[in-house]
């Protein structure tokens, strides 16, 4: 479906909706977000572009016919590329700030990770940080978003 553009007919479980709902979809990409597989697809009944993880698909897709108009190129987050700077915690002395450096191959005091904004929120997991709840101990954390201001627009749906 996503190599030729099709939709698919699915039934889908979230947290919000545990009872199977129906849903067209028009998938363009399968992402590992480093824990599960989603696909990032347009949705028709919410009218814009989400991530689905795979297993929450219960039973068998059905292929609509024709392709979709809402490809790839539509994504806007998708398309935006952006990028995710992690930096020491400033609550670390001087010699744990170089730790810290050192292990995440830093460069000039940080780490940029080129993404893009569909899935910002992924790249944050993969590095343990939620920007929701940060451990006010620098030792916990040890790593914090420099520019968290910047990617809060991809962070909440």
């Amino acid at each position: 479906a996503c190599r030729d553009h099709l939709r698919l007919d699915i039934d889908y479980v979230s947290l919000n909706s545990p009872t199977p709902e129906g849903r067209t979809i028009a998938p363009h990409t399968l992402v590992y977000s480093g824990m599960r597989w989603h696909v990032r697809a347009y949705c028709e009944r919410n009218r814009k572009y989400r991530d689905f993880v795979l297993s929450r698909l219960r039973g068998v897709p059905d292929i609509e016919d024709g392709e979709t108009e809402n490809g790839i190129d539509a994504d806007e987050a998708w398309n935006t590329p952006v990028t995710v700077i992690i930096k020491p915690d400033e609550g670390l002395t001087p010699a744990q700030k170089l730790i810290i450096q050192t292990d995440f191959g830093m460069i000039d005091g940080q780490l940029e990770i080129p993404s893009c904004g569909a899935l910002v929120k992924y790249v944050l997991q993969r590095y343990q940080i939620d920007p929701n709840h940060l451990d006010p101990k620098p030792e916990a954390q040890q790593i914090v978003v420099a520019n968290l201001k910047d990617l809060k627009p991809w962070l909440y749906d």
